[in-house]
């Protein structure tokens, strides 16, 4: 199982499209989790691209304000998805491998930077 955990800073940058889909097809990844996205919406062939012509099932997360955003991806030929769980902070995939049926959680968080906000992300995190 491979798989990349990557804060883009912002994925407006063709440049980082690029790196996704190689990174996708040269290392034959399973799953890839971009956080701070700062993207408004991801269309399906934005979506093809980065997964570089592989079956990905991909999940969104619109930011909120001026920050976050969250895309995860996982190879359908791979992992079975049963569900997504999407929180304000977070998107949670429920897998099962193909190839010896293991059942896990893959979860993706990105959340406020500023105080005043931290406490009602971790109780929202610990929720989760």
């Amino acid at each position: 199982m491979k798989g990349i955990f990557w804060n883009s800073r912002d994925l407006s940058d063709l440049a980082k499209y690029h790196y996704i889909s190689k990174a996708v097809r040269d290392h034959n990844l399973d799953f890839f989790a971009v956080m701070e996205t700062r993207k408004q919406d991801m269309s399906k062939a934005n979506l093809a691209h980065l997964s570089s012509g592989a079956d990905f099932t991909w999940h969104y997360l619109l930011p909120w304000g001026r920050s976050g955003g969250i895309l995860l991806g996982v190879r359908a030929n791979a992992l079975d998805l049963s569900l997504i769980v999407e929180g304000e902070f977070y998107i949670k995939f429920h897998l099962c491998n193909r190839t010896d049926n293991f059942k896990w959680i893959l979860m993706v968080v990105y959340g406020p930077a500023q105080d005043e906000f931290k406490l009602d992300f971790l109780t929202k995190l610990v929720r989760a």
